[in-house]
Parts: structure tokens; C-alpha cells; sequence
């Protein structure tokens, strides 16, 4: 029966010691994460950020050293984000927690439908604030950006617009009458010729001079006009 009463004492006393171990603070982790997600974005930005709660259950071994808090994907982005929070000491636990990011910014929104070709105008737009997480990539802010650029396909009213939408407007078309244009300022020759292919400003396109039937390579300066370099 001693043996019975001694055995229990000494669970009783490694139950004791157990309990008086020192437990991390779940809420020191949770400040440390939030700490982290408002420190690694970019200044000025407006965000609303919504750090998950840690499951209060948790019981691990307090951290005799700075916690380690990291993104798993290596930066905060808006959207959902996975972060880490590691103890190096001689505890040595890791665990993970969910950050959710919006990230508010001015976007440009059509007010109606454009076609295929239509030429971009100010009274087609608008400005949106939007949580750029639900966008996809390439989004437009700067109006001047896409002034007089030409869509490349059908977009619906309320659509944001993206890069994916625009294009530089073709100032050439194939078969269009154009006039070559060579030499220096002060003696300048023009030719007349026509266009084998589309081109936008700045863009190199073949041309066949309406004369000599000799197909060159000039480079598009405004609508019926190319140039050409000697």
C-alpha cells in the first residue's frame, strides 16, 4: 500500500510541475501577427487586415526569445495569407495563423459598353474605390493612361478596366494610301505608297511604293504617314 501512496505523490508532483510550467501567450502571438502584417505592407496604402483568431486551446511552451513571424509565401499580398510564427529557443515549436487583406484603391470602371476598336474617351469612365484582391492583375488608376488607346475586345458596362483591354491605336490600315516621307529636316522627300499591313505609332510596317512597286520598311509617324530612315 506504501508503494501504491508513493507512486501516486509523485504523479501528483510531476502533474503539479507540469501545470507550473510557463505557457506562451496566446494573445502576445496574436499581437505579434498583427504587428507584422501592419509593418510589412506598403506605407500609405489603405487596408483593412483581419488576423484570425489562434484556437485558445492551444497550450505551448512560452518563448524565451522574440517570436519569428513570416509569410509562408515569402510577402503579404491582398487576399488571404498564411503566416508562421516560430520560437527558436529551446522550446522550439512553429505554428501557423491566417491573415485576410483588403487593399483599397482608386480604380478606373466604364459606364457603358465598348466595342472591339472603340477609341477610349474620359465620359466612358469613372473612378471606383475596389478591394484589390478581387480584381485581376493589371489594373488601371492613372486616366491618362488609356486616353485615345483602342480596346482590343468587347467590354461590358462596369467592367474595371485592365491593360488586357487596350491597346495603341492603329493609325495605318493595310491597302490605305500613305505618304513616305524621307530624308532630313530642310530636304525632305515624300513619296506616295501603301500599306501592306496595320501599324501603330512608332510601329515598323512594310510598304510598297506606289512608283517603283518596291516593298520597304518604314515606321508609322501619324495616320497617313510613315517615314522612312537612309
Amino acid at each position: 500500500m506504501k508503494t501504491i501512496n508513493l507512486y501516486l505523490c509523485l504523479l501528483l508532483l510531476l502533474d503539479q510541475a507540469c501545470l507550473a510550467s510557463p505557457v506562451q501567450s496566446l494573445q502576445a502571438i496574436q499581437d505579434a501577427v498583427n504587428n507584422f502584417a501592419q509593418t510589412a505592407l506598403e506605407p500609405g496604402g489603405n487596408y483593412q487586415i483581419n488576423t484570425l483568431q489562434i484556437d485558445p486551446r492551444l497550450q505551448l511552451p512560452a518563448c524565451e526569445q522574440n517570436l519569428d513571424i513570416f509569410a509562408q509565401s515569402g510577402e503579404l499580398k491582398p487576399g488571404r495569407n498564411t503566416i508562421g510564427i516560430r520560437c527558436s529557443g529551446s522550446s522550439n515549436w512553429t505554428i501557423y495563423s491566417t491573415v485576410l487583406i483588403k487593399s483599397f484603391k482608386e480604380v478606373l470602371v466604364l459606364t457603358k459598353p465598348l466595342n472591339k476598336n472603340e477609341t477610349i474617351n474620359p465620359e466612358q469612365l469613372k473612378i471606383e474605390t475596389r478591394d484589390t484582391a478581387t480584381l485581376q492583375q493589371g489594373y488601371i488608376s492613372n486616366l491618362e493612361e488609356v486616353i485615345n488607346k483602342q480596346t482590343t475586345r468587347f467590354i461590358p458596362a462596369g467592367s474595371v478596366l485592365t491593360r488586357m483591354h487596350y491597346a495603341e491605336p492603329t493609325l495605318i490600315r493595310r491597302g490605305e494610301r500613305v505618304n513616305i516621307q524621307s530624308g532630313k529636316a530642310g530636304l525632305m522627300i515624300t513619296t506616295a505608297g501603301i500599306a501592306m499591313a496595320d501599324g501603330i505609332k512608332g510601329q515598323q510596317i512594310s510598304i510598297k511604293n506606289a512608283s517603283s512597286k518596291r516593298i520597304i520598311q518604314a515606321t508609322v509617324i501619324n495616320p497617313g504617314l510613315v517615314s522612312v530612315s537612309f
